[in-house]
């Protein structure tokens, strides 16, 4: 078989109602760099099998000089819409849960959001994962988005030398019904690896990232998987499954044009060879291929699946490549 190779996600998706209020908690709380605008064009909007009736702008914003992890705001007219994850909680399923920005200044970044009208599910925690000690923080704002607000105190923070707001996003988290089923599906449906795995069954009575009342904490199981398609926590999904937790699913919402974190978006080097792969792994594509225009990268070819748990998620490749 030809060889393919999938890349860190280059973009998540961000559907918001106002651009230019989102567009300015990435600049100035983040220090990110706005560094295209545009009309989203009609081709894309037709993969999405939206009607002509719609339109959208577009504006990508991106950390120092990150060429992934980047966020995309879109804002769409001429269409109904609704909240993805509407009034959700940290245990309901379905989409995709949050985006996760690294800080050096943890304390700061809450007041800041909070100025913003964000608010956490809980306070921040310190806790350990594996080899990591982190503080960490879950708020929830604008379009019901959640961003995990990290900072890492242990082993020592690399590759971020100039780090002052927030990094680009490293990774993104999706709660799920089934951990196995999932797993499944991104490791030997997708082919992604598995870069870190946690199973905690001895939480303590008290505080949590995820809002959970803090007497039935330790009674839920927490497993989580980390997978990715390099060998690294970049361009990395959060599998999450808080086993014990029964609440509403999403799935059938997280689809465009709706209000929420809408996607994920991997660059993919011989991308006819990437859909060989999926259909011998009996992947069903959401969108078959399709050449579309998707400034500033030019005409490319994309496709989408679905997760199991409805995440929406695009590969593509430019045609010049």
């Amino acid at each position: 078989m030809t060889e393919f190779k999938i890349s860190a996600y280059k973009e998540v998706v961000l559907s918001v109602r106002n651009l230019e209020r989102d567009k300015r908690i990435y600049q100035e709380l983040g220090e990110w760099e706005n560094i295209h605008e545009e009309d989203v064009s009609t081709d894309q909007l037709a993969f999405w099998d939206l009607p002509a009736s719609a339109s959208a702008r577009s504006v990508i914003l991106k950390y120092e000089d990150y060429d992934a992890g980047m966020i995309r705001l879109i804002s769409f007219s001429g269409v109904e819409q609704r909240h993805i994850r509407s009034s959700a909680q940290s245990w309901d399923t379905g989409g995709i849960y949050d985006i996760d920005l690294r800080t050096v200044d943890i304390a700061t970044k809450i007041e800041q959001f909070q100025a913003y009208g964000w608010n956490g599910f809980s306070d921040v925690k310190r806790y350990q994962f594996n080899e990591f000690n982190v503080s960490e923080i879950l708020m929830k704002g604008s379009e019901d988005m959640v961003v995990a607000l990290i900072e890492r105190h242990e082993p020592a923070l690399e590759h971020y030398p100039n780090l002052k707001g927030l990094s680009h996003v490293f990774n993104s988290s999706q709660v799920v019904k089934d951990l196995d089923v999932s797993k499944h599906f991104y490791l030997d449906q997708l082919g992604f690896n598995i870069f870190s795995e946690y199973v905690g069954v001895d939480g303590e009575d008290g505080p949590n990232i995820f809002g959970i009342p803090h007497n039935v904490y330790p009674s839920v199981k927490r497993k989580l998987c980390i997978v990715s398609p390099t060998d690294q926590n970049q361009g990395s999904v959060e599998l999450v499954q808080l086993e014990g937790l029964t609440g509403r699913d999403f799935s059938e919402f997280a689809v465009p044009p709706h209000l929420g974190i809408l996607m994920l978006r991997y660059p993919v080097q011989n991308l006819s060879a990437y859909v060989d792969f999926l259909q011998k792994n009996k992947v069903a594509l959401h969108r078959e291929p399709t050449t579309i225009m998707m400034e500033p990268y030019g005409m490319v070819e994309a496709i989408v699946v679905r997760s199991p748990d409805g995440a929406w998620i695009e590969f593509y490749e430019p045609r010049d490549s």
